[in-house]
């Protein structure tokens, strides 16, 4: 409330308040005495509230443990919090580590009520007796009611310190012999105390008693609705969590308005009154409005306006007032005062726009609380925070069947029990459910659970479902529609596909969706739609309401009993049915043979997603309102011939019977999407000429589609078009006037047959164009030139000799696969390397292409380049101006027979590489590196590698962004070499293992750890066949992850029998690993690293090194000078302490085999996470084109 005093008061109010408040928060000694210019004889003029005291206890209890913790005290405590009451005992809230003394001391002030259990020995403790004097003082200071229980002790003993209690005052007065006072302030707070209201519970009912006790507290508490309430479990947690959120304690001057969201029956409003209980002392007036939306029903704004008027101000004669007259007087009398409102069961905005309430006109330090079904309510009315109320976790939920059904805090081992998991499955932690299920169970016998558990499978129990219903009843009709499809069809299935199908059918989900996400009636997790197992019953009840036995009736079928039922009623013309999703997942290994005849029947269908096949009779007709037909295995040979489908938009027939889909012209308006994927008797297209809206067209696995109708270069819109291993398909003629301007996606992939590739002209967005392993294709279209808009195109697994020089216009290419071209003799010398043109090329795949014997120039002109691949190649040198891509990350060299040198390489990063990163979802696993593995001896004699590997390890490690999952390199080394020691300090024998005791890892410049490991193979052993071999190894007790190379590279090497014919030139390759800082997690957890290898492998020697900013500083400086071959760097000195463990040989392979084998652990970074959801967003972007 603003005050109407000069400031200068205020100020020296506040002073002394923040003075008051210190005091009471520091901990002091028992016989401490607050001193505050309140409690003087000089008073001045101040706001009442300033004074408030803020409490975060309800009541504290006072009690001797050995005597009542686990019997009346607890008993006491559990009412108590399950009246919604916030009760402090120790054994429950005190925080380890904390002095005992000083925090119950603090609770005790914190608290606005305390009880004090007097029993035999609670005379005997002195932390009972300091706790007792604290309460006493604060009863004086502050007005604390106290309450005394005598549970074992009469209390004209407790009174006058004798009977049992008096050996315990003489014994404290004999140790405190020092401080006579303690022991007197003691015997004057037990007398006192003693002498209040309390209760004598001895030879008395213990429910009773407590019972007593409590209503006794919530009426002191003036708590409105916790006399009520006893059934509160796990609330209070909640509570805390929102008086938080309020920024109640310590208090917040500004106004704040909460809202509380969730589904009927959740407990929202239980929530709201368990809140307003213990926070409503702290404002000058408070009001609680029930049931909102019932009000406004019953009578109007200005009900409610009075409500709170009469509540907050007590105002009694306001009948008399206009509506506007009482808008104005809320607008000014709750403007000068602090109150606390809370609005239940809010069901439309109007509702809190008609109150004429404006937050921002409301007293300092005023709260505002909504509880509301929809979301979108509190959104738009601006509340500051939302809080979604959780479902009951499986524990809580158990403790409330429990009461309700047993009538006890825990179940029992009753035959009943035993059914309690089924119970608490069907209601899926939703409180009014578990209170309407265990109050009807109360009482009965087991035979009577079995029989109520069965009729609620069939009729759910009408005290929740009439809850439930009031969010649908409030919703627009198409909202409805939605609800009832998800409830009856799509629970469970991706957000996407319900979209499209809801929006093929008119009904405007994006919106509709949203409706029922914030009226809490669906949810997504994982893109997937989630619903309440009662929300899902309530909508099939709604289906089956008005004619429960009849299916034909209702207006969707998702059972194929009842759809067996509606075909049969059909032949006699009754049917009502609007749409038919029946679940692939069921029912499949019992459907029997059944006549279709009567689907020609069902005229109103809009709906029709079939996953069953075992059909007989004929299919003559469709519904006309057909909008979205799926029938997976469809097993007639066309689709029925009657015009017109005018209304379909969705055309979905994977792994039919279709031959040919219709004959002649068909006029489908409205057709976006065709899917004949995998129809294996398809022999020809259908003419597209009368279905302009074409989006999608699949043809995936037809391999007896010879022939696409040339009218298919008519769609304009047409997005997606897949003829994916249709391996009988020999061209493909996309006509004279081809205006394919919308396609973006074309998939030729495995048409093995196709011996000449389409014209490309007017296929001008063109992004992706797959036409690996067609192996008959000898040379591809000029008009290729024309895509100017393609990011990706492979030729992978082609016959081509040849690249047509129009690709120099693909300015947009970033990914260009030209592998496992056997024939390919000059992909690149027909192909510019100007900057001018390929200048987005990120990936350049040329391997396996075995008739490349150069590499020209140009290509250190392809400066966005980061991925070059040259495994298995002709070429006998690379061009020197490799040495000008800063952007590549990747080289493989593998297998590359006759190179005879290495070129100079990249020396420096370019900041800004990684792009590959973000255009490839699964990018993560491929790695970045240098692989030069070969058994050339002129390669080997004529070239040091090791300075070249270091040198590029140096530039990647500078420069993050260019990798992801660590790095390595692969390179030949001479046997005499070994390991470079100046670099790598750390070295051990080839089947050492290590584990990492200390390092220094407080040092900023550490950047992670690098590791180098010598092998050959001495053998070829055929037999081994794990996967991993080599690998670096990290075993803990019960798992072993492993840093493998790529299965690419192994196939390199001579023990795969690939290269039988080198094994006379046996070379040594080192291997060189780093992982970085973040991914380091061995360091921490101790595991033992080891390099390991298959048989016919021998390690030579291993080591690692810490990595630090000033090595690669150093490394760059060595790799630039001229005598780097003689001269050995300096490096930086670091803590590394490690434990070597010799590897006997055989030794540990059973104890290796019974650990779970896993690919190295990387640590995932939220920026990681979204770079991949943003590549893998653009992928479906184009796989799902047509769809969306």
């Amino acid at each position: 409330m603003g005050s109407k005093y000069p400031s200068e008061t205020a100020r020296f109010w506040r002073t002394k308040f923040k003075a008051l408040l210190c005091c009471l928060q520091s901990p002091s000694p028992i016989d401490y005495k607050l001193q505050d210019s309140a409690c003087s004889s000089t008073h001045h003029p101040t706001d009442p509230s300033s004074f408030r005291r803020v409490y975060k206890h309800d009541v504290f209890l006072s009690f001797r443990g050995t005597d009542t913790r686990n019997n009346f005290t607890d008993h006491l405590y559990h009412n108590l919090i399950r009246k919604g009451v916030f009760a402090f005992k120790d054994n429950e809230r005190l925080q380890k580590g904390e002095p005992i003394s000083s925090q119950l001391l603090q609770a005790i002030k914190d608290s606005r009520v305390s009880i004090i259990v007097f029993s035999r020995d609670y005379a005997s403790s002195t932390w009972c007796l300091d706790e007792m004097a604290t309460i006493a003082q604060c009863k004086k200071e502050f007005g604390q009611k106290v309450f005394s229980v005598f549970f074992d002790v009469d209390p004209s003993d407790v009174r006058k310190q004798s009977g049992v209690y008096k050996d315990a005052f003489a014994l404290h007065t004999e140790r405190f012999q020092q401080d006579p006072g303690k022991v007197e302030r003691w015997k004057r707070a037990m007398t006192g105390l003693a002498n209040s209201a309390g209760w004598d519970v001895r030879d008395k009912p213990e429910f009773t008693e407590i019972d007593k006790i409590i209503q006794k507290v919530i009426k002191k508490l003036d708590h409105r609705f916790s006399g009520s309430a006893d059934d509160l479990v796990g609330i209070q947690p909640c509570v805390k969590e929102l008086e938080q959120v309020l920024k109640i304690n310590p208090k917040d001057e500004d106004v704040r308005v909460l809202g509380i969201w969730g589904m009927g029956g959740i407990g929202k409003t239980t929530l709201a009154s368990v809140l307003y209980d213990k926070i409503s002392y702290m404002f000058d007036a408070h009001c609680f409005i029930e049931d909102v939306s019932r009000s406004y029903r019953d009578g109007s704004a200005i009900a409610i306006q009075r409500q709170i008027l009469r509540r907050t101000l007590e105002e009694q004669d306001l009948d008399k007032y206009s509506p506007s007259e009482i808008a104005g007087i809320i607008r000014n009398r709750l403007s000068s005062k602090e109150v606390l409102i809370v609005l239940d069961n809010v069901d439309e905005i109007e509702q809190l726009e008609q109150l004429a309430i404006n937050p921002k006109l409301l007293g300092r330090g005023s709260r505002m609380i909504i509880t509301t079904r929809d979301e979108h309510i509190l959104k738009s009315y601006g509340v500051d925070a939302i809080h979604k109320v959780s479902l009951l976790n499986s524990s809580d939920a158990l403790e409330l069947f429990a009461r309700k059904a047993l009538k006890s805090d825990c179940p029992s081992s009753s035959t009943c029990m035993k059914l309690t998991p089924i119970i608490l499955e069907y209601a899926q932690g939703l409180p009014l459910a578990i209170k309407v299920v265990g109050s009807s169970l109360y009482n009965r016998n087991a035979s009577q659970w079995r029989d109520y558990l069965e009729r609620l499978k069939k009729y759910p129990d009408k005290r929740v479902t009439n809850v439930l219903q009031t969010s649908f009843d409030a919703l627009e009709n198409e909202d409805k529609e939605i609800f009832l499809h998800i409830a009856c069809f799509f629970r469970g299935e991706r957000e996407e596909y319900v979209k499209r199908i809801l929006d093929v059918c008119g009904l405007h989900p994006h919106i509709g969706i949203q409706v029922l996400k914030e009226r809490s009636l669906i949810t997504i997790k994982n893109q997937e739609f989630h619903m309440h197992d009662m929300l899902q019953e309530l909508g099939k009840k709604l289906v089956r309401e008005r004619y429960p036995e009849e299916p034909a009736f209702w207006s969707r079928l998702w059972l194929y009993s009842d759809f067996e039922s509606a075909l049969m009623s059909a032949e006699t013309g009754t049917n009502n049915v609007k749409a038919i999703v029946l679940d692939q997942k069921k029912e499949m290994s019992e459907c029997r043979q059944l006549r279709i005849d009567g689907l020609s029947k069902l005229r109103d269908l809009k709906l029709l997603i079939l996953y069953h096949k075992n059909f007989s009779g004929s299919l003559d007709f469709l519904s006309p309102n057909l909008q979205y037909l799926a029938w997976h295995g469809y097993p007639f040979p066309s689709l029925p011939s009657f015009q017109p489908y005018s209304r379909l938009v969705e055309l979905n027939l994977p792994y039919s019977n279709v031959k040919r889909l219709w004959e002649g012209n068909k006029n489908i308006p409205h057709l976006e999407k065709v899917d004949l994927s995998y129809s294996k008797d398809l022999i020809e297209t259908p003419s597209f000429e009368w279905n302009p809206n074409l989006k999608r067209l699949d043809f995936t696995g037809c391999t007896n589609l010879t022939h696409v109708h040339p009218s298919i270069g008519l769609l304009k819109q047409l997005a997606y078009l897949s003829l994916e291993n249709c391996s009988s398909l020999l061209s493909l003629n996309l006509g004279d006037g081809c205006n394919l301007s919308s396609l973006r996606v074309l998939c030729l992939s495995g048409c093995t047959n196709l011996k000449k590739s389409p014209d490309f002209t007017g296929l001008s967005n063109l992004e992706y164009l797959d036409l690996e392993n067609c192996t008959s294709l000898p040379t591809v279209h000029e008009s290729i030139g024309s895509l100017a808009m393609l990011k990706f195109l492979s030729l992978r697994g082609c016959i081509i000799i040849y690249m047509p020089m129009e690709v120099n216009n693909m300015i947009s290419l970033q990914t260009l696969d030209l592998s496992r071209c056997l024939r390919l003799r000059y992909p690149l010398g027909q192909i510019s390397m100007s900057s001018s043109y390929l200048e987005s090329l990120i990936c350049l795949d040329l391997g396996t292409c075995h008739f490349i014997e150069n590499i020209p120039d140009s290509i250190g002109e392809l400066s966005c380049l980061e991925r070059l691949n040259l495994e298995e190649s002709q070429c006998s040198h690379l061009p020197d101006t490799i040495k000008q891509l800063s952007r590549l990350a990747y080289l493989n060299l593998g297998d590359c027979l006759y190179l005879e040198r290495l070129p100079e390489l990249p020396f420096d990063s370019a900041p800004s590489g990684g792009r590959y990163f973000q255009t490839v979802s699964a990018s993560r696993n491929h790695r970045s590196g240098l692989y030069v593995i070969t058994y050339n001896k002129v390669m080997k004699k004529n070239f040091n590698y090791m300075p070249a590997a270091l040198s590029w390890f140096a530039r990647l490690v500078e420069q993050p962004c260019h990798f992801r999952s660590g790095f390595d390199i692969i390179i030949p080394q001479n046997k005499s070499s070994g390991i470079p020691v100046w670099y790598f300090n750390h070295q051990f024998k080839g089947g050492s293992a290590v584990r990492v005791v200390d390092y220094d890892d407080a040092d900023d410049n550490w950047l992670g750890f690098s590791f180098c490991v010598t092998f050959d193979h001495v053998t070829c052993d055929s037999s081994s066949d794990d996967p991993r071999c080599p690998y670096l190894s990290f075993e803990s007790e019960h798992t072993e992850e492993y840093f493998d190379m790529w299965s690419s590279l192994l196939l390199s090497f001579p023990y795969n029998q690939k290269r039988t014919y080198y094994h006379s030139f046996h070379m040594t390759h080192a291997w060189i690993i780093y992982i970085s800082r973040v991914h380091c997690h061995f360091v921490k957890t101790g595991a033992r690293i080891r390099f390991k290898g298959c048989k016919g492998l021998k390690l030579h020697q291993w080591g690692l090194r810490m990595v630090f900013k000033q090595d690669i500083e150093e490394l760059k400086r060595w790799s630039q000078s001229k005598d780097n071959r003689t001269n050995t760097p300096g490096f930086h000195s670091s803590r590394l302490v490690v434990d070597e463990y010799v590897h006997q040989a055989g030794s540990s392979s059973s104890e290796s085999e019974t650990k779970i084998k896993l690919p190295y652990n990387w640590l995932v970074s939220d920026e990681d996470e979204n770079e991949k959801m943003e590549a893998k967003a653009k992928e479906d972007n184009l796989s799902n084109l047509g769809l969306v």
